[in-house]
């Protein structure tokens, strides 16, 4: 019987992964203060080489603490896409600050294709506007995945039930 207890079971297929990082353009990225507190912002990503990209300015608080701390986390819903909210990655990473050139151009003209695509001015204009002295792009490299499938449960309770019971321990 499904138990709504654990849940862990029910992960995302490699496929269904790789679906939504390609529909999703929008994720949250955590990392800790100096104090130890969990932050966390959301952002426009893409997702290429195996990792996620963001980018930001290199004055935000966010770029010293990955600095400091590269320990960080990405996380990433299916809300809004075909795939729907039941479905998310939280990704363990370690962050990689990019300031030299060719990452920045690279960068700029990947994310510009991802999010107008088949807009080459709307593209161009993108890159233009982010290519500014005190951008850096962020690569997190996941070194953990952890996925939720809200189908597969969903699935699970419609052909066995679900078990409730406060003591189950699996």
């Amino acid at each position: 019987m499904a138990s709504l207890e654990e849940v862990s079971a029910y992960t995302l297929d490699e496929a269904d992964r790789e679906r939504l990082f390609a529909l999703q353009r929008v994720c949250s990225v955590c990392w800790t203060t100096k104090d130890g507190w969990p932050v966390g912002v959301t952002h426009r990503y893409i997702w290429a080489r195996g990792r996620v990209w963001v980018t930001t300015s290199a004055q935000r608080h966010r770029v010293k603490a990955l600095r400091q701390r590269p320990m960080s986390c990405v996380i990433i819903s299916g809300d809004g896409t075909e795939l729907g909210p039941d479905r998310t990655l939280t990704l363990k990473t370690t962050c990689t600050v990019h300031e030299d050139r060719a990452t920045r151009e690279w960068f700029y003209e990947t994310f510009a294709r991802a999010l107008h695509p088949g807009n080459t001015a709307a593209q161009q204009g993108l890159a233009a506007m982010l290519d500014t002295p005190r951008r850096v792009v962020l690569e997190l490299e996941p070194v953990k995945v952890i996925s939720y499938d809200g189908a597969k449960l969903n699935a699970a309770i419609a052909q066995e039930g679900v078990d409730e019971t406060p003591d189950t321990v699996r």
